[in-house]
């Protein structure tokens, strides 16, 4: 029975993923540097005062027939940035089963599939720890339905797998611990039962994304304190820690630009730096409990904490001191895995940019784990009231926070409705001239309108800082022009110059302002 309900609730979820899915109209800048990184052909770029068609532009974002399959590729590419290439592997398969196609369904088929597999072990992992039915429930619904599980599908990047990554990586440890007195003493056991799967998780894990680390050593730490101090069990913690070691190791081998790109390059240099600043700690944390607060609880994140804080007052002045002992929960267990989430969403909060609502990209492989435990906690807390209206009152509660998250706040990040209509206007002024005046300081700005440039049977690029004349006799004759302006200090004597170029031209209109662009007809 309980097999069913949990597939019922895992349908249910994905549907609504599946749902949202249809209504994305847009991506991310990052987003289409997923497609770029995992399917590029000889390289995008802006040419100045040349014509660059439609072919040359869908070729970079996705698979050339019979270029499919090409993870030499895939790792080489990802080496020049700054993140592994395992999740670029997954989408780059998917996308070599559409050769030419550039379409959102291999990156949120690609996120759904995590999904799954994260869902899979969350069950897992609360069996693992006793978890009661009814706190299974709750998890599952809320985290399934939550805005920002949607968000993570929603997202064509790495983070829906980096949270499979933590999922596994605590599940595997809470077995380790909960399975330690009976294979301590047998070594193969021990090694081939319990270490072996957080390495082969481990090694993955780093490969998703870097920020697994977190997560792996703030666990794995506690790990080795509790065996080698509380268990008194030098050589398994040494074995332990050996075979952490070489997972890391052997991952780096297989990637060797990983250090390069923790350690240097624009996103490892500044992450260094915003850990080492202490004076930024509280304004960063505060910023991430926000969005947890606002984007995962609807704001509603005080209302929980209330109900444990009144249960924790009533089970401190009650005689009942203890809870019923089918509802103990093993302490070393959870005492690991509440310190390495927490640990998790700190250092992150250290560390990844401050880019709005779309950091929490950032803490969204993790807040399947801090659901969890927030309502395990208020359930055990409220348990002592021995009233089952409390806790259906912390059922109702979190089923208006979900309808409120989706309904009221419209918390579901990465849809980008406001792309419809620009897409619309590009295709239907597809048979006039189209310019796009770039910035030279930041050409890779052009991915930003790629949806909208493939609408386009070709597009005349320039240099927005190169004034010489317009000599191109199809741009020069225009009478139309559809001009996708980038921000500039130059952008007016651009104009300027594009109207003394283009002697049919008289007039221009703004259509529409985009993050560093503007869209302008000009006739």
């Amino acid at each position: 029975m309980k097999k069913y309900l949990f597939s019922a609730i895992f349908v249910v979820s994905l549907i609504l993923s599946i749902f949202y899915g249809t209504q994305k109209a847009g991506f991310h800048e990052d987003e289409y540097y997923t497609y770029y990184s995992s399917n590029r052909s000889i390289g995008l770029f802006q040419p100045d005062r040349e014509w660059q068609d439609r072919q040359a532009i869908l070729d970079e974002f996705a698979v050339k027939p019979g270029e499919g399959f090409n993870y030499k590729m895939v790792k080489l590419v990802q080496s020049w940035d700054v993140h592994p290439p395992f999740y670029y592997y997954l989408f780059h398969t998917l996308c070599s089963f559409v050769p030419g196609q550039f379409t959102k369904w291999p990156g949120l088929i690609t996120n759904y599939l995590a999904f799954a597999v994260a869902f899979l072990l969350l069950c897992l992992l609360m069996e693992r720890l006793k978890v009661p039915l009814v706190v299974e429930i709750m998890v599952l619904l809320f985290w399934g339905l939550n805005p920002q599980t949607v968000s993570c599908n929603m997202l064509i990047r790495m983070y829906a797998w980096l949270g499979a990554a933590l999922i596994a990586c605590a599940l595997f440890h809470i077995k380790l611990i909960q399975d330690f007195d009976n294979n301590s003493l047998e070594l193969k056991d021990f090694v081939l039962k319990s270490l072996l799967p957080i390495m082969v998780t481990s090694y993955i894990g780093f490969l998703v994304q870097y920020f697994y680390i977190f997560f792996f050593v703030s666990i794995g730490f506690l790990t080795t304190v509790w065996i080698v101090f509380f268990k008194k069990d030098i050589r398994n913690g040494l074995i332990y820690v050996a075979g952490c070691a070489v997972s890391l190791g052997l991952a780096v081998v297989t990637y060797p630009a990983a250090p390069r790109h923790m350690f240097g390059g624009y996103r490892g240099g500044d992450a260094s730096g915003s850990f080492f600043d202490i004076a930024n700690t509280w304004m960063r944390v505060s910023f991430f409990t926000g969005l947890l607060n606002d984007y995962v609880f609807a704001g509603g994140l005080l209302i929980i904490l209330l109900l444990i804080f009144m249960g924790l007052l009533l089970k401190i002045t009650s005689r009942k001191r203890k809870i019923r002992e089918g509802g103990k929960l093993p302490r070393p267990e959870i005492v690991m895995l509440t310190l390495a989430s927490v640990g998790y969403f700190l250092l992150t909060s250290k560390t990844a940019l401050l880019v709005g609502s779309a950091s929490n990209r950032y803490e969204m492989p993790v807040y399947p784990l801090l659901i969890l435990l927030i309502l395990m906690d208020a359930y055990y807390v409220l348990e002592v009231m021995e009233n089952k209206v409390v806790l259906y009152a912390l059922a109702a509660v979190l089923a208006a926070l979900i309808l409120k998250g989706h309904i009221n706040d419209k918390r579901v990040l990465f849809l980008y409705p406001e792309d419809t209509k620009k897409i619309e206007y590009a295709a239907a002024n597809s048979n006039e001239v189209a310019v796009v005046m770039f910035n030279p300081s930041t050409p890779q700005n052009v991915w930003r309108l790629t949806d909208e440039l493939l609408e386009y049977p070709k597009v005349f690029y320039m240099d927005e800082e190169n004034l010489e004349k317009i000599t191109d006799s199809e741009v020069a004759g225009a009478d139309k022009i559809i001009l996708y302006a980038a921000d500039d200090d130059f952008q007016e004597k651009a104009f300027e110059n594009l109207f003394e170029s283009c002697k049919g031209l008289r007039s221009m209109e703004d259509v529409f302002t985009e993050d560093m662009w503007t869209v302008y007809e000009v006739k």
